[in-house]
C-alpha cells in the first residue's frame, strides 16, 4: 500500500470528480478509494479548503465533502498535523520558488513524511525536494 501527500486541489478535483485532475491522479484516488492507497492531506489543506469556501471560490458543500470523506471510517484518507517535524521542514522549502505560506505547509509535510506530493503546482514541482506527481 503507497502513501501519497495531497494538496487542496487535487483533493477538491477528485471529490468533484473535475477535469482538471489528471488521468494518473485520478488512478491514485480511486486506488485509495478501494483500500489500496493512503491519502495523507496536510491540515493546513482543510483550512484552505474552508477559508475558499467562505470567499465562494468554491462548492459551499466542499467543507462538508472533505469532513464526510475523513469522517468515513476510511484509514485511506488522514491528516497529517501541522506540528513541530512539518515547521522544521518548512525551513527547506524556499521562499522564493514558493512564496504562498499554505503551500509551503503543504510541501513541508510532504518533504517531513517523505512521500509524493498529489499536486499540478509548478513551483512545488520546480521545489526538486521530493516526487511531485501529475
Amino acid at each position: 500500500m503507497s502513501r501519497w501527500v495531497s494538496d487542496a486541489h487535487a483533493l477538491l478535483w477528485h471529490l468533484y470528480a473535475a477535469p482538471q485532475l489528471s488521468a494518473r491522479v485520478r488512478d491514485v484516488f480511486e486506488q485509495a478509494d478501494a483500500g489500496e492507497h493512503i491519502i495523507i492531506i496536510p491540515a493546513i489543506a482543510l483550512v484552505e479548503i474552508i477559508y475558499l469556501s467562505e470567499k465562494g471560490k468554491i462548492a459551499s458543500d466542499a467543507v462538508q465533502r472533505v469532513i464526510d470523506l475523513l469522517r468515513a471510517g476510511s484509514e485511506n484518507y488522514q491528516v497529517a498535523p501541522l506540528d513541530l517535524d512539518v515547521t522544521m521542514a518548512l525551513g527547506r522549502v524556499d521562499r522564493n520558488t514558493v512564496p504562498d505560506m499554505p503551500d509551503r505547509i503543504i510541501a513541508a509535510t510532504a518533504l517531513h513524511l517523505d512521500l509524493p506530493l498529489l499536486t499540478r503546482d509548478p513551483k512545488i514541482a520546480a521545489l526538486n525536494l521530493f516526487t511531485t506527481v501529475w
